[in-house]
């Protein structure tokens, strides 16, 4: 038997919370991420209607208690900047270099976003605020309860939302993971983030935060000051670092800056499944090791990927240890629970063994039924692996 990863096809999965109006679904394609769902409702907070839509892993499923990491990108309705973020999202997590997560977009309308992230510090009109409440009290709130985010939340933001999410960071580095500013500002009238970014470095806390910036050639005195910031910081649990692109125009900075910055926020977590995953590991305590490293770092758990917990199992099984590979095949099962392939490999290992494939085959037909990961061809697929293997 060959390993090889399914990846679904052409399947949505239409979660509906209606507030005020219907969701519409706009087909896109994506490698690890199911097709968007976009809604709007009337944020108790703003005292407006939101438009927010949801990005979910190809492994979310209703009747599945697995919990995923939370990602929150702003100025949704900057198309280009916005789907270059998406897609490099999506990118990294097919190239095994992120997790996968529940990725929520808000957009904001243009005649109000600029009053969302001022503070009323600054000016009357300022709302940044409400919004902090509207961002905590409902959009997290919302990802936790119908979409099963867990406590790993990542904001990312451009120009004036890299300011909101900076203030953001500043304020609830105990509560937040990390924040990605696209080119922002540090200062407006009677706020001064750098105060607060450099009173950070007194600050006592367990696991490690990520600060990541990209900076263009509008803000140069900026970039001094983060940079002066980012070298002053001793505490070496506020992890600060950046990228100055002097020439770069101030739209064109979230297309340079996200991908390093997302890669440099789950590069401990990389390494630490490669650790697992490498050729000279044979020893399955590894994976557990790996994941206590994992949870210690951030904070919470972030499952390995799919590929490489898949990858490892057939590394045991090509080399003839079927003991191993069954064990990575279970431990792949209890992060991806609806990729029931699994079970056919595991099968196939116990049949190499002269073991009872009894209850895993029932297994197997119990996943199946229930998995909402496979088309419909796909399932009859695996059945005919499945009669096959039993010949």
């Amino acid at each position: 038997m060959k390993s090889h990863l399914k990846q679904i096809n052409n399947t949505f999965f239409i979660f509906l919370f209606l507030l005020i109006t219907a969701n519409t679904i706009y087909c896109q394609n994506y490698s690890v991420y199911k097709s968007k769902i976009d809604t709007a409702f009337v944020s108790t907070r703003l005292g407006y209607e939101k438009k927010i839509s949801v990005l979910l892993p190809n492994d979310w499923q209703k009747n599945n208690p697995k919990q995923y990491p939370l990602i929150i990108i702003f100025d949704q309705q900057n198309k280009r900047s916005h789907n270059q973020i998406i897609n490099t999202i999506d990118y990294l997590t097919a190239s095994e270099q992120m997790p996968r997560a529940i990725i929520i977009s808000i957009e904001s309308d243009n005649s109000r976003r600029i009053s969302e992230a001022k503070s009323p510090k600054s000016s009357t009109s300022g709302k940044a605020h409400l919004n902090e409440k509207f961002l905590f009290e409902e959009v997290i709130a919302l990802a936790e309860s119908k979409y099963k985010a867990n406590s790993f939340r990542l904001l990312i933001g451009h120009s004036w939302y890299g300011h909101f999410t900076t203030a953001m960071f500043t304020k609830y580095s105990d509560s937040l993971s990390a924040v990605i500013a696209l080119d922002p500002f540090f200062n407006q009238k009677n706020v001064s983030l750098m105060d607060s970014i450099s009173a950070l470095k007194t600050h006592n806390i367990i696991h490690t935060k990520y600060y990541r910036y990209a900076i263009g050639k509008d803000y140069p005195k900026d970039y001094i000051a983060i940079k002066t910031a980012e070298i002053e910081n001793k505490n070496s649990k506020i992890d600060i670092k950046g990228t100055y692109f002097p020439r770069a125009f101030h739209h064109a900075v979230p297309g340079l800056g996200i991908a390093e910055a997302l890669y440099d926020i789950f590069e401990y977590w990389s390494i630490e499944q490669f650790a697992f995953f490498q050729p000279s590991n044979s020893s399955i305590d590894v994976y557990f090791q790996s994941k206590q490293n994992v949870k210690n770092h951030y904070g919470t758990n972030l499952d390995f990927s799919l590929g490489i917990l898949n990858g490892k199992g057939w590394f045991f099984y090509n080399n003839n240890d079927y003991k191993n590979a069954i064990e990575a095949w279970e431990l792949l099962l209890l992060s991806y629970p609806n990729f029931s392939e699994g079970y056919l490999y595991i099968m196939d290992a116990q049949i190499l063994l002269h073991q009872d494939i009894t209850e895993t085959l029932e297994r197997f037909n119990a996943s199946l039924a229930d998995s909402e990961f496979y088309s419909e061809k796909e399932k009859k697929d695996l059945i005919k692996e499945l009669e096959s293997l039993k010949k």
